[in-house]
């Protein structure tokens, strides 16, 4: 039996974690890779990361998308504040992984900010996926050399993931092993520009490549 000791928590980790399988099976599968001290923060940003992509999906008229961007805003800063968190999962889960370290809050705000120009202009390709692929790099390794790797991939990826091109993209040298769990995903492009819906398996298959060999 182990000695060891977990703090306690309110937060629902267990749903927070189904809920990020559930809408975006490609980061999660990537992220059960990462340590489990850095786990739950890139669970933790990737349920965040769907709480914003959903207002362009669930609201139409732009004064109500505006009041739910706010309202994430504000829900950060408290937390930066060192207030109570709201009573939100994801909430918790931030504030929870905000004390520890890993998640900044300032980066935060950036991916709220960028949701929101996206929404305003109605222009899905002005979504921040790519620094949401940053954040969650910071996460692993606070300072690398691929970032500029990580900024041409994860708009490659993310104009094949939603179907807006079939171009591959660029060709990159193997990520790091240890940001790999932050990137590993971005190989899926291969199936998404051939027009191929990936199921679950074939999505783990070619994960778990990306993870042995560092090509994305």
């Amino acid at each position: 039996m182990s000695n060891e000791t977990r703090p306690l928590t309110k937060t629902p980790w267990a749903e927070i974690d189904k809920r990020v399988r559930r809408v975006d099976e490609d980061r999660w599968i990537s992220s059960r890779f990462a340590p489990a001290s850095q786990r739950r923060a890139l669970t933790a940003l990737y349920a965040l990361n769907y709480e914003l992509v959903r207002v362009q999906e669930v609201v139409s008229e732009e004064t109500l998308g505006l009041i739910r961007f706010q309202w994430w805003r504000e829900a950060i800063a408290e937390i930066e504040a060192g207030k109570a968190p709201r009573g939100h999962d994801v909430c918790l889960a931030i504030a929870e992984e905000a004390a520890e370290g890993r998640l900044k809050p300032g980066a935060l705000q950036k991916l709220v900010d960028g949701y929101q120009t996206a929404f305003t202009e109605q222009d899905r390709s002005k979504e921040p996926e790519v620094w949401v692929a940053l954040t969650a790099a910071n996460i692993l390794i606070p300072v690398h050399n691929w970032a500029e790797e990580i900024r041409s991939v994860s708009a490659a990826y993310a104009t094949v993931r939603r179907k807006a091109g079939h171009a591959f993209g660029p060709h990159v040298s193997p990520a790091p092993k240890p940001l790999r769990p932050a990137v590993a995903h971005f190989r899926l492009r291969k199936l998404y520009c051939e027009g191929k819906a990936p199921n679950p398996l074939s999505k783990r298959f070619s994960i778990m490549k990306a993870m042995n060999t560092g090509e994305v």
